[in-house]
């Protein structure tokens, strides 16, 4: 028996799309794990994202962050974070994610550890 072209098309494409899809999927899972580190920034200003609820843009000298909650990241505080972050101030957090300067895509600010070089401890 002979397999027609087309079903060994349909079935590499279909294999293409599902080893995508599993390593697309298996990054975001894995996302906290493989890109989270400690960073000291400075905060230059910080935003509102329009009317959307729990996300928040910190700019810094070097880049802009979100402060945003993600699911992925099970992060659920950014109303709470946002308020402590103050133009002037340095603070040294724990973020997660790539930032590529060409793409639309901006590291999370998962918690702050100090303030000025004062240790948080949030409410």
């Amino acid at each position: 028996m002979m397999l027609s072209s087309k079903f060994v098309k349909l079935s590499v494409l279909a294999g293409i799309v599902i080893i995508f899809s599993v390593i697309l999927f298996g990054y975001l899972f894995f996302e906290p794990y493989i890109t989270e580190e400690e960073i000291t920034i400075t905060v230059i200003n910080k935003e509102k994202f329009g009317n959307e609820y729990g996300k928040y843009f910190i700019f810094t000298l070097n880049e802009v962050f979100t402060n945003s909650d993600n699911y992925y990241h099970n992060k659920s505080n950014a109303n709470k974070l946002y308020p402590h972050f103050i133009p002037g101030a340095e603070y040294k957090v724990k973020v997660v994610g790539i930032y590529l300067p060409f793409l639309p895509k901006f590291r999370n600010i998962l918690s702050i550890k100090s303030i000025n070089g004062i240790k948080f401890t949030e409410l």
